[in-house]
């Protein structure tokens, strides 16, 4: 049986490792990072208690092109401008691969890690409630008592603001500010790990992922391609009308709160194959 005359971008680098000649580490964990895409209150119908949400089209964001204590893409909606921490992200220079390695990009996933939500108005005396409720910290209200039903209520059966905006958020892959791939849109990529059917694309495991058997390799610093991002860009606008809600246990008047912006924290993972020299320590 003759060679093959195809060859994945494993095959590639692990042959290159070994014609170097000297031992090499490899590794599976993968990379991650997150990024925030939002719906921001346009318009407000008092009578009908009704607002009107819209996540407008433009919106594009950088997942890698940050490190772990830089600020994180699209927050900049909030109160306080978050910084990248080890749950936003894995890597320690912005672009570039942990550790001087090599790494072959062989599928991805994607999940909406959590919902911040900046209310128009709220009353409580917790440091930690009310920084939920201006979108600094995520906020889980499936009953609905102080964000609007259209958001998180449990009978949506799903993340719905997610599911919507995925289909219309394109993915595309730049290496060295200048080469540029396209992939697909979010939709594509599934859930990647633990989660219900209604909340997931597809299949809620580890093992469900967008495959990509060819691989892509980002390689590591001061080589080709070692500055690598994956831009995610919002193409069309999308609209969602919320109802107002009034909060219980405030003084005797109930409280009419907006939401006037919702926050999706959007993690992304590459999964693959890491070689890298082993370490003299």
């Amino acid at each position: 049986m003759g060679t093959t005359l195809f060859l994945t971008q494993r095959n590639k680098i692990l042959e290159a490792y070994t014609q170097a000649g000297q031992p090499f580490q490899a590794s599976t964990k993968p990379y991650k990072s997150t990024v925030t895409f939002s719906y921001q209150n346009v318009e407000v119908i008092a009578a009908a208690t009704i607002a009107w949400m819209v996540a407008k089209s433009g919106q594009a964001y950088e997942w890698f092109g940050y490190k772990i204590s830089d600020p994180v893409p699209g927050n900049s909606g909030v109160p306080a401008y978050r910084h990248g921490n080890e749950a936003d992200t894995n890597i320690s220079k912005a672009r570039t691969t942990n550790g001087a390695e090599d790494f072959v990009i062989e599928a991805m996933s994607a999940s909406c890690r959590g919902i911040r939500v900046k209310s128009s108005a709220f009353e409580v005396a917790s440091v930690e409630a009310s920084n939920c409720l201006v979108g600094n910290y995520p906020i889980y209200d499936p009953g609905s008592l102080y964000i609007a039903p259209q958001i998180m209520s449990p009978f949506n059966l799903q993340n719905g603001l997610y599911r919507n905006m995925a289909p219309y958020i394109s993915i595309e892959f730049e290496w060295d500010r200048s080469r540029i791939t396209k992939v697909g849109t979010l939709e594509q990529l599934p859930e990647g790990g633990a989660n219900s059917y209604l909340n997931s694309s597809g299949e809620p495991s580890t093992n469900d992922r967008y495959r990509i058997p060819e691989g892509y390799i980002w390689r590591r610093e001061g080589e080709p391609d070692s500055e690598f991002i994956v831009r995610g860009t919002l193409q069309d606008s999308i609209a969602c009308p919320m109802l107002q809600v009034s909060t219980p246990g405030v003084g005797t008047t109930p409280l009419v709160v907006n939401a006037t912006s919702v926050n999706l924290d959007v993690v992304l993972r590459l999964h693959g194959l890491s070689v890298k020299l082993p370490t003299r320590n």
